[in-house]
């Protein structure tokens, strides 16, 4: 036994550990974890969609099939699944990376984390969106980041961008969601695209193109045919992941890097676990090349998700009227709304709990001076009369926020 505990003394601990931060969306899960609330808080995909029986029928066949289904594997993932990933983001992206530069990596959080562990030093520059993904930012912090928070998606020339870098900021990467970003829904136009790789090309830093959305189109008139960042530039980390589209308990992700960081990414990656579950590997490898099995999935995906966002945002109309802004997402899972009378969403959390409602406040999303305003409701995993409910409890508790009248 240490000294510390036989004196009974505080157990002293790393200094990073002070950066750490419990996740706004866990905390509020565990709130609603209790019978009868409609969870409008966590970014889950539909269970309705899961391939239960796609995945049982294949699990059987390589436990009875396959001598090596159990054994170790190579730490960058499963070389057939890596040159299938490359071959499909060739053809769907336009891009041509080479299966050694992709590293499967515990889903896109893990990635991020061997990302910083290549590029960050504590005071180096990551610049992310205002607001940006809270998962991304507390990786960021735990690094000892200087983050900066520069408008992205409603920046149309990047002018804020633009600004900064003439002004001497001089990040390491730029971290960005282009495709119906968690939390704001938004997606990047053309030109913010073309603008963007145009300044890290210019400037040199990288750019981490996060796309766990990116097939979830499910409006096909909202701006199709946006090319991947990776496919304008060689200087983008691209990360996507299969929690969305297949399962999410696969945590399985992946890291397209360039050849100059792809060795580095899979050396971090080797000294943090050795490799993945290779068994999950191999599921996901069976389901992913049968005939049409992937398209199949993202085209119902489409239908339910576009479904539940109509029925969510026709509550909010319905109820609110004037009295919350948001904009309606082509994609993903996510509604990003304000209350204009600057309702302090944090505060009024407690309040939608007792209505049997949740959601996630929008302060964490902010690196710095955050919205109080503002809320992430997420419509991926509630059916629609719930959804409907969800809106009406929600109105009921900003109102009785008001006024103290319930209307």
């Amino acid at each position: 036994m240490k000294p510390d505990q036989q004196r009974g003394g505080v157990v002293p601990l790393a200094a990073r550990t002070s950066r750490l931060r419990s996740s706004a969306i866990g905390s509020v899960l565990r709130l609603a974890e209790s019978p009868g609330i409609i969870a409008l808080a966590a970014g889950s995909p539909a269970r309705e969609l899961f391939p239960n029986a796609a995945v049982q029928e294949v699990t059987d066949r390589l436990l009875r099939d396959d001598p090596d289904a159990l054994q170790y594997g190579d730490t960058a993932g499963l070389a057939p699944l890596r040159e299938w990933i490359a071959t499909r983001s060739g053809t769907r992206l336009g891009t041509d990376p080479r299966p050694d530069h992709v590293t499967l990596t515990h889903g896109s959080q893990q990635a991020l984390d061997l990302i910083c562990k290549t590029l960050i030093d504590p005071g180096d520059v990551v610049v992310v969106d205002r607001p940006s993904y809270l998962g991304a930012l507390q990786v960021f912090r735990l690094f000892e980041a200087d983050v900066a928070s520069i408008p992205l998606a409603d920046d149309e020339r990047l002018d804020a961008l633009s600004t900064a870098l003439r002004g001497g900021l001089r990040p390491r990467f730029l971290y960005v969601v282009p495709d119906f970003a968690n939390p704001t829904g938004a997606t990047l136009s053309l030109l913010q695209r073309r603008r963007l790789v145009e300044l890290a090309d210019r400037y040199g830093f990288f750019i981490v193109e996060d796309d766990p959305y990116g097939e979830l189109r499910y409006d096909p008139y909202d701006r199709p045919g946006l090319p991947a960042l990776a496919s304008l530039s060689d200087r983008v980390l691209r990360l996507e992941s299969f929690s969305k589209v297949l399962f999410p308990a696969a945590r399985l992700g992946h890291v397209t890097a360039p050849a100059e960081l792809a060795p580095v990414i899979g050396m971090f990656k080797q000294a943090a676990d050795l490799g993945n579950s290779g068994f999950i590997e191999r599921v996901v490898l069976e389901l992913v090349t049968r005939p049409g099995f992937t398209d199949d999935l993202v085209q119902a995906a489409r239908l339910l998700y576009a479904q539940r966002r109509d029925a969510l945002v026709a509550g909010l109309r319905r109820y609110f009227g004037d009295k919350l802004d948001f904009a309606v997402p082509g994609g993903g899972f996510f509604v990003w709304a304000r209350f204009p009378d600057a309702t302090n969403a944090d505060d009024l959390l407690t309040r939608a709990l007792t209505h049997r409602v949740s959601y996630v406040p929008g302060t964490d999303f902010y690196a710095a001076a955050p919205d109080r305003a503002t809320l992430r409701l997420s419509f991926s995993a509630v059916g629609p009369d719930q959804l409907t409910e969800a809106a009406h409890r929600l109105y009921l508790t900003w109102a009785e926020r008001q006024d103290g009248v319930v209307r």
